[in-house]
């Protein structure tokens, strides 16, 4: 892999010997986690997802161990975010459905057999999303009984649309950044009556952002269910911080002072995550594009980013060139090592262990040495073919077939 311009902070608040405290607790706790995994593993369709050793990478990387946990096979949607916003979803059709029956014992089964059609069909859950979030939004409105509105900007492909679409999902396409498009979602919500599932705070549904992310903290969970022991690093990718949050906390709930340096993967060409570690505050950054665009974020959530200001041990920023170089390795993969097909969004991780783990300074700061054993989380697999064929040259079935 190619050298890159890279920035690193090294977090002075994550001290290791820092005890998982009460305000973490307030975030991200055993009690809810425990009801959030209770529920989404009696989901049809769930299983864990793999946990790929690469061998080949690590030694040629000078590492002990590496592990790929590969998001793109989860529920069938090709991502990680099954897990969080369909959760949340649930809490508010529960909601709607308890204020209009009377009923209390409102149960996830009875939705998905349509006992309550007449009320849920008429319930908007909406959000903005850049294709996964949308995707995983859908798919529980269909599961769930409800209708989805899904707001994207106007650089989002065709494609990612259209697998929204594919799931029944409506989609309204607005000019502008992201922001622009959060924006005009909740102009519309509040004169439609719509739900919105999102990692900010609403006024009917306040609990939904902590709910997302106690949907979130079952990738982690399951890392360690899948390790024997914990391993010395775990990269994740940023964005507003609602995933790599949910991540720092179930890692330091179940590890404690054993947890692995969490670090947190941007593109340099929109890190707030980066800009509020450095800085020590949350803080805005500008408006911009990047390979990885559904880590093109402006703003940290305000939840997550206390998580990760008090847990985290780096933020890392990376250029697309290495999302691309990240992309085309896993597909094109060390000695034994299996395929792997990665999404330009879900690069972030690999791509930052890849360019840290080639840098004898950024080694040298983050602890990575021969003994390190080390999991990088791919947040999605190709959910648009039509980009990563653009990007790696081949069709992901073809990448999978092997040689």
């Amino acid at each position: 892999m190619a050298s890159h311009d890279t920035q690193l902070y090294i977090n002075p608040q994550a001290r290791a010997s820092v005890e998982y405290g009460q305000a973490q607790r307030e975030i991200l706790n055993q009690e809810a986690f425990a009801v959030a995994k209770a529920e989404i593993t009696s989901w049809p369709g769930y299983a864990q997802t793999p946990l790929i050793g690469l061998d080949g990478l690590a030694q040629a990387k000078g590492v002990g161990a590496l592990w790929c946990k590969h998001e793109g096979f989860r529920f069938g949607i090709g991502s990680f975010k099954p897990t969080g916003p369909p959760y949340a979803m649930l809490g508010v059709l529960k909601g709607e459905v308890q204020k209009a029956t009377g009923e209390q014992a409102v149960s996830t089964q009875d939705l998905v057999a349509g006992k309550y059609a007449e009320i849920t069909r008429n319930i908007v859950v909406a959000a903005a999303t850049s294709g996964n979030h949308g995707r995983a939004m859908a798919w529980g409105a269909r599961t769930f009984g409800c209708r989805a509105v899904l707001y994207m900007n106007d650089g989002v492909s065709a494609g990612r649309e259209m697998a929204i679409v594919g799931y029944g999902g409506e989609v309204v396409r607005v000019e502008g950044t992201y922001d622009r498009v959060v924006e005009q979602l909740h102009q519309d919500a509040e004169v439609e009556g719509y739900f919105v599932i999102s990692d900010q705070v609403t006024a009917a549904y306040p609990q939904v952002p902590r709910a997302i992310m106690q949907g979130y903290a079952m990738v982690a969970d399951e890392v360690v269910e899948q390790l024997d022991k914990p391993p010395t690093h775990v990269f994740v990718p940023g964005g507003g911080g609602i995933f790599a949050g949910a991540c720092c906390g179930r890692l330091w709930q179940r590890y404690g002072r054993e947890r692995p340096r969490l670090v947190v993967v941007e593109p340099t060409a929109s890190c707030c995550l980066y800009e509020s570690a450095r800085v020590g505050r949350a803080v805005k950054v500008g408006a911009a594009t990047s390979v990885m665009d559904g880590l093109v974020v402006e703003e940290a959530s305000a939840e997550p980013w206390a998580m990760l200001n008090a847990g985290a041990f780096a933020f890392l920023t990376v250029p697309d060139r290495a999302a691309v170089d990240a992309m085309r390795e896993a597909a094109q993969p060390e000695g034994s090592d299996p395929p792997a097909v990665i999404g330009d969004t879900g690069s972030a991780a690999w791509a930052g262990f890849a360019v840290a783990a080639s840098d004898a300074e950024m080694r040298c700061k983050l602890a990575l040495d021969g003994d390190s054993r080390v999991v990088v989380v791919v947040t999605e697999g190709a959910t648009d073919p039509v980009v990563y064929r653009a990007i790696v040259g081949r069709d992901p079935d073809e990448v999978m077939a092997g040689p």
